[in-house]
């Protein structure tokens, strides 16, 4: 499973990637909706279980 993430960069803060509530079964079906709805290169393809577990994990940590 394949997520569509907004790469967001604020001054002086890490770049994180943004869901954006998209999930599409191959890399090839969101790499062409991207190309399709003529996304910037901000927006990238990416596993979802190597994306969301890591955000919960960072998560945990700062409690």
């Amino acid at each position: 499973m394949f997520g569509l993430f907004l790469l967001i960069c604020y001054t002086y803060q890490p770049c994180e990637f943004v869901p954006q509530g998209w999930v599409y079964p191959d890399k090839s079906n969101c790499l062409a909706d991207i190309h399709q709805q003529k996304l910037p290169s901000q927006y990238e393809c990416l596993p979802v279980d190597g994306v969301i577990p890591a955000q919960r994990h960072e998560a945990e940590d700062a409690d």
